[in-house]
Protein backbone atom coordinates (compact mmCIF):
# COMPACT_ATOMS: atom_id res chain seq x y z
CA UNK A 1 0.00 0.00 0.00
CA UNK A 2 1.04 3.31 -0.70
CA UNK A 3 1.04 6.05 2.05
CA UNK A 4 -1.67 8.01 0.76
CA UNK A 5 -4.13 4.64 0.47
CA UNK A 6 -3.60 4.00 3.68
CA UNK A 7 -5.27 6.25 5.92
CA UNK A 8 -3.78 5.16 9.31
CA UNK A 9 -0.56 7.25 9.84
CA UNK A 10 2.36 5.49 11.05
CA UNK A 11 4.34 7.90 12.77
CA UNK A 12 3.82 10.51 15.98
CA UNK A 13 1.13 13.17 15.93
CA UNK A 14 2.30 15.70 13.71
CA UNK A 15 0.21 18.56 15.76
CA UNK A 16 0.60 19.55 19.45
CA UNK A 17 -2.42 20.31 21.72
CA UNK A 18 -3.74 23.21 22.16
CA UNK A 19 -6.13 25.95 23.62
CA UNK A 20 -4.63 24.39 27.04
CA UNK A 21 -6.78 26.63 30.11
CA UNK A 22 -6.90 26.61 33.73
CA UNK A 23 -10.37 25.56 35.74
CA UNK A 24 -9.59 26.66 39.17
CA UNK A 25 -12.02 26.40 41.91
CA UNK A 26 -13.30 29.33 43.72
CA UNK A 27 -11.85 29.25 47.57
CA UNK A 28 -9.65 26.56 47.19
CA UNK A 29 -6.32 27.98 45.82
CA UNK A 30 -4.00 24.89 46.07
CA UNK A 31 -5.83 22.62 43.29
CA UNK A 32 -6.95 23.29 39.04
CA UNK A 33 -8.04 21.33 36.53
CA UNK A 34 -5.77 21.76 33.57
CA UNK A 35 -7.77 21.52 29.98
CA UNK A 36 -6.57 21.50 26.33
CA UNK A 37 -7.56 20.78 22.98
CA UNK A 38 -6.59 17.30 21.39
CA UNK A 39 -4.52 17.86 18.49
CA UNK A 40 -6.39 18.01 15.07
CA UNK A 41 -6.17 15.03 12.70
CA UNK A 42 -4.03 12.90 15.00
CA UNK A 43 -4.86 9.23 16.56
CA UNK A 44 -3.39 9.73 20.18
CA UNK A 45 -3.44 7.22 22.76
CA UNK A 46 -2.75 9.36 25.79
CA UNK A 47 -0.67 12.84 26.66
CA UNK A 48 2.52 14.12 28.67
CA UNK A 49 1.56 16.63 30.78
CA UNK A 50 4.62 18.71 32.36
CA UNK A 51 4.59 21.22 35.03
CA UNK A 52 7.09 23.45 36.94
CA UNK A 53 7.15 26.04 39.07
CA UNK A 54 9.39 29.23 39.04
CA UNK A 55 11.85 28.26 40.37
CA UNK A 56 12.01 24.74 38.57
CA UNK A 57 11.32 26.53 35.52
CA UNK A 58 14.45 28.68 35.83
CA UNK A 59 16.42 25.52 36.60
CA UNK A 60 14.78 23.66 33.16
CA UNK A 61 13.27 21.01 36.07
CA UNK A 62 10.14 19.84 34.98
CA UNK A 63 8.00 16.93 36.16
CA UNK A 64 5.98 15.14 34.14
CA UNK A 65 2.22 12.85 34.26
CA UNK A 66 0.55 10.82 31.65
CA UNK A 67 -3.53 11.58 31.01
CA UNK A 68 -5.44 9.46 28.98
CA UNK A 69 -7.95 11.93 28.36
CA UNK A 70 -7.77 15.96 27.60
CA UNK A 71 -7.75 17.16 31.28
CA UNK A 72 -5.63 16.77 34.32
CA UNK A 73 -6.18 17.29 38.19
CA UNK A 74 -3.08 19.40 39.51
CA UNK A 75 -3.14 18.95 43.27
CA UNK A 76 -0.74 20.78 46.67
CA UNK A 77 -0.13 23.92 44.54
CA UNK A 78 1.21 26.75 46.49
CA UNK A 79 1.52 30.58 46.19
CA UNK A 80 3.83 31.11 42.92
CA UNK A 81 3.72 30.58 39.43
CA UNK A 82 3.49 27.89 37.55
CA UNK A 83 4.02 26.77 34.02
CA UNK A 84 2.44 23.63 31.87
CA UNK A 85 2.63 22.02 28.39
CA UNK A 86 1.24 19.22 27.18
CA UNK A 87 2.57 16.38 24.46
CA UNK A 88 0.23 13.76 22.28
CA UNK A 89 1.46 10.29 22.53
CA UNK A 90 0.76 7.35 20.07
CA UNK A 91 2.04 3.89 19.82
CA UNK A 92 4.27 5.78 17.83
CA UNK A 93 5.79 8.64 19.83
CA UNK A 94 5.55 12.08 20.95
CA UNK A 95 4.38 14.81 19.17
CA UNK A 96 5.21 18.41 19.19
CA UNK A 97 4.77 20.13 22.80
CA UNK A 98 2.23 22.35 23.21
CA UNK A 99 2.51 26.42 24.12
CA UNK A 100 3.48 26.69 27.04
CA UNK A 101 0.65 28.14 29.66
CA UNK A 102 1.64 30.31 33.02
CA UNK A 103 -1.06 30.21 35.92
CA UNK A 104 -0.37 32.25 39.27
CA UNK A 105 -1.90 30.99 42.21
CA UNK A 106 -4.06 32.94 44.24
CA UNK A 107 -2.11 33.40 48.02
Amino acid sequence: LLEKDNPVTQAPPKNKPHNLTVVAMEGCHSFIILDWARPLKDDMVSYMVYSASYDDVLNNRWSSRSSSGTHLAVENLKPNSYYFKVQAKNVFGLGPVSDTLTYVTES
